[in-house]
């Protein structure tokens, strides 16, 4: 009988195997924490944040056309500027340009996600992106947007941003910005003058400073300290903001590179426009004799270009009287 009753070591595992059960189930009651519900709407939701990139300071685009670099001259960094190219052209960059990428970036649909590591972002060409977005916030704060492969065979791109460490697989955004040219982003106006922004304006020939306008509680005063007519001003503004370029220098050769930038070293003007965002400066050379090897359509014109001195514009001669103002006339 005693032997009968004696537990067998199969017993025993069974009854070990039930406290550890009990054990686990009191455990998961006491230390169980909520699993909060899965967003999936949020989860699907635009990663890019355009709420922060209403008020830019910057935005630099590189595709596979080159690099644009774009400044807002805007005083407060509204998106609608008015904008300024500055590399590599000195170009006013088109009214609606900046709005049409932020719409664009607005509408972006998640179809998918992928893990941030080196072989999806190899796979995806991130690591040579088509497409590659750094904007610059008026609080200093940096947001760099890469666009991978478009798939041709269920029509989806793929998204990287710096912010987040994931690969988002999207609809292709409304906009073919990978191949944007310098055309489809500015005019063939040269400056963005926003004379809301200007702290001052000093315009210098080879003698030194011909004329300086500086703004002191909404007046704006000669470089005398005599105050100046506001609507004189504004229009000579408008004048500076008028100016065209008749042709844009671009692949130049080596000869015709340096012989450039020999021109520009002694500029018949120097534009320096002063703003709350810093000091933009401009050069204006003449050039009598036409560019070597090059067949324009005048040989007697001017040539602009920015304080980098990378790229030139190329003005008509009668244009060149915007940088001759005296200050009496604006009284």
């Amino acid at each position: 009988m005693k032997a009968y009753l004696r537990p067998t070591f199969s017993t025993f595992l069974v009854i070990l195997f039930a406290m550890i059960l009990v054990f686990l189930g009191l455990f998961a009651e006491v230390f169980e924490s909520q699993t909060p519900e899965v967003d999936l709407a949020q989860i699907y939701a635009n990663p890019v944040p355009v709420a922060e990139l209403q008020h830019l300071k910057s935005l630099r685009i590189t595709n596979k056309q080159g690099t644009f670099l774009l400044e807002n001259t805007h005083l407060e960094g509204s998106a609608q500027g008015p904008w300024q190219m500055v590399e590599p052209q000195a170009l006013k960059v088109k009214d609606d340009v900046i709005q049409k990428i932020l719409d664009a970036l607005n509408v972006i649909r998640v179809r998918n996600f992928h893990r941030l590591e080196p072989i999806n972002i190899t796979s995806f060409s991130l690591d040579n992106p088509t497409l590659t977005l750094n904007f610059t916030t008026t609080k200093d704060k940096a947001f760099e947007i890469k666009m991978g492969l478009i798939n041709p065979i269920d029509n989806s791109a793929y998204l990287s941003l710096s912010s987040q460490n994931q690969i988002y697989q999207i609809d292709p955004i409304e906009i073919t910005l990978e191949s944007y040219d310098i055309s489809q982003l500015v005019e063939s106006r040269v400056l963005a003058v926003n004379s809301e922004s200007l702290v001052s304006l000093e315009i210098y020939s080879s003698a030194g400073l011909e004329i300086k306008l500086l703004k002191k509680d909404d007046q704006w005063l000669d470089q005398n300290g005599l105050s100046l007519d506001g609507t004189k001003v504004k229009r000579y503004f408008d004048k500076l903001e008028e100016l065209k370029s008749f042709s844009i220098l671009s692949n130049l050769t080596g000869p015709q590179q340096e012989f450039m930038e020999t021109a520009m070293a002694t500029p018949i003007y120097t534009l320096k426009l002063i703003s709350a965002q810093g000091v933009r400066s401009y050069f204006v050379s003449e050039i009598k004799n036409g560019i070597p090897g090059m067949n324009l359509a005048r040989s007697n014109f001017y040539a602009l270009s920015a304080e980098e001195k990378k790229s030139f514009v190329l003005l008509e001669k009668d244009q060149a009287k915007a940088f001759n103002q005296k200050s009496n006339d604006l009284k």
